[in-house]
């Protein structure tokens, strides 16, 4: 590995570390010196420095770029982007999934926080206490991000939502709404118009799952392929920009073969072809359609191959949904409805009621059987993401001699409330995920950081890639890891001069204690506005994450300095 050797007194200088560059080279050891917001030297970087960090021991790498989150809102009052923050990231990208806040009129906000609500799980009385609603371009957004201090880096995609609600207004989810010609050029003027003031890209959703308050599919669902051609054309001539997708794979299947699964791959790649930009696709695992995995990434090779720039995005664990005391019911019941009802500190004090207690276990056996196999135990003490070896409930209740409904009332009070039922929607299955992530070109994401958080905190992917399937498992190299969490979705996004360790890149750098990296339980809290709760969930590992040159979070502690920026394309 050459090695640059600079004289001088730097801002920064992080000494006798193993540095992992972020290219998936090997590691070497060195030193790495900062001036400002930029690296300047790495390898041997002879003279002094205003302060010194000792990485003896320690690797250092490029701060991670978490691509798929959900922080529009939360952001403009956390500025941190917690939890996602406390695992080494250090640049997030909003706007997926088609959602987001911009384009938006002023008599569209208050349905463009529902959408996020009825979609990610965000709460819109949140959105609504917490965002000014100072903009109406995406321009605009992106100015009023920039206006507020930042923890870390943010890039923005414009969502589908957004640009159909504005050209088409009422009834721009009708299944057979197809936009008229001058709909599809003021949708088309509003993508460039957020090209120009620096959007990533442009971002759809076509799954039956992503729906609206009244419950129908999203804008843009159904939308045809005229319409999705004519939306990207606009990144074809510009240069620039992604396409993120999300496909609804094997919705609309009923055969092994998952026919509609690859069509829609092809329909991917032909629109990358066409406009020749990448586009980026979530990827899931499921146990109950072993098969569909391999169909889909088998489709986007062929693709590929005939010219597309199409890539898998994958969370690299299984997809947990949280129960606990403080956030939802596990059980639809009456009983259970009234304890959820009453304020959260008094929920434990109620399960001291005999009465409370007999009302909440008189369930039906098929409720009995749904919770048992459904639910594992997670914490209260460690994280067990494995679901081999997290003890499912209907066996801790056997063992137990109870049934699982008592159990969990029982593990309730024993934990003092902090017992957590984690049920897995999605990659359930060890080897699954294996096969995926092994697959050439996949890039990890679908963190969600932002979104669903009363039920999950997938922020923490990254502290768990290193720390299982890197250390635990050695089914990944760190080098290889690194370069998937930093260089990889920098470069698929176009985030310029971030994710590597090389002069004149920006200085956002995590130094790791690789031994010790480790992740806390997560943790219900009530810090949203209007005093909604939500999963956080902090880590153990990271002595020091800079951002632009500036030391964020040092032992796990954050610094009071905000030196993110909004990262604009072109």
């Amino acid at each position: 590995m050459p090695k640059e050797v600079i004289s001088g007194v730097y801002d920064l200088l992080i000494q006798n570390g193993t540095l992992i560059d972020g290219s998936g080279s090997p590691a070497f050891a060195g030193d790495l010196a900062i001036d400002g917001d930029r690296i300047v030297a790495v390898g041997e970087a002879g003279g002094s420095a205003r302060r010194t960090l000792d990485a003896r021991g320690r690797l250092v790498t490029p701060g991670f770029v978490d691509p798929h989150t959900h922080l529009d809102a939360q952001l403009l009052w956390d500025p941190l982007g917690t939890p996602a923050c406390w695992h080494g990231t250090t640049t997030v990208v909003v706007g997926n999934c088609g959602v987001g806040f911009a384009p938006v009129k002023p008599e569209h906000r208050g349905l463009l926080a529902e959408t996020l609500e009825s979609v990610e799980q965000i709460p819109r009385e949140s959105i609504m206490a917490g965002v000014d609603w100072s903009w109406q371009d995406f321009s605009g957004y992106l100015d009023a991000l920039g206006a507020h201090a930042l923890g870390v880096n943010v890039g923005a995609l414009v969502g589908h939502v957004a640009l159909r609600v504005g050209a088409l207004g009422e009834g721009c989810g009708d299944p057979d709404r197809v936009p008229t010609t001058t709909e599809l050029d003021a949708m088309r003027a509003m993508v460039d118009e957020a090209m120009v003031a620096g959007a990533l890209g442009f971002s759809t959703s076509r799954t039956r799952s992503h729906c609206m308050p009244d419950g129908t599919p999203i804008p843009g669902t159904f939308a045809r392929d005229e319409e999705l051609s004519a939306l990207a054309t606009v990144l074809g001539e510009h240069r620039r920009g992604v396409l993120q997708w999300v496909a609804g794979f094997g919705e609309t299947d009923s055969t092994a073969e998952f026919p509609e699964a690859c069509r829609e791959v092809a329909r991917m790649g032909e629109i990358s072809r066409k406009v020749r930009r990448p586009v980026i696709f979530s990827m899931f695992t499921h146990e109950l359609v072993p098969a569909l995995h391999g169909k889909v990434l088998a489709a986007a090779d062929a693709e590929r191959a005939a010219g597309a720039e199409i890539w898998p995005m994958f969370n690299p664990r299984p997809v947990l949904s949280f129960v606990g005391l403080l956030n939802h019911s596990p059980v639809r019941a009456s009983a259970w409805k009234r304890l959820y009802e009453k304020a959260p500190e008094a929920r434990l004090m109620a399960l001291e009621d005999p009465l409370v207690r007999r009302g909440l276990v008189d369930v039906s056996p098929e409720v009995d059987l749904r919770i048992g196999s459904e639910y594992t135990l997670f914490g209260p003490d460690r994280c067990a993401y494995e679901l081999t070896d997290a003890p499912r409930l209907d066996e801790v209740a056997a063992a137990r001699g109870q049934r699982p409904i008592e159990a969990m009332v029982d593990l309730f009070r024993e934990t003092a409330g902090r017992q957590i039922f984690a049920s897995a929607g999605s990659n359930q299955v060890a080897e699954h995920i294996e096969d995926v992530f092994g697959h050439p070109g996949t890039l990890f994401g679908l963190g969600d950081a932002g979104a669903h958080v009363t039920g999950i905190c997938d922020s923490s992917l990254t502290t768990y890639l290193l720390s299982y399937w890197c250390r635990q498992r050695g089914s990944l190299s760190v080098e290889e890891a690194i370069r998937r969490l930093t260089s990889a979705p920098a470069d698929a996004f176009g985030i310029r001069e971030r994710g590597r360790l090389a002069p004149g890149q920006y200085a956002d750098i995590n130094v790791i204690d690789f031994d010790g990296l480790n992740i806390e339980v997560p943790e219900f809290v009530f810090d949203f506005p209007a005093g909604a709760g939500r999963w956080t969930q902090k880590s153990s590992g990271y002595d020091y994450t800079l951002v632009n040159g500036e030391v964020v979070v040092e032992g796990g502690q954050h610094k009071d300095r905000f030196p993110g920026k909004v990262l604009r394309g072109g």
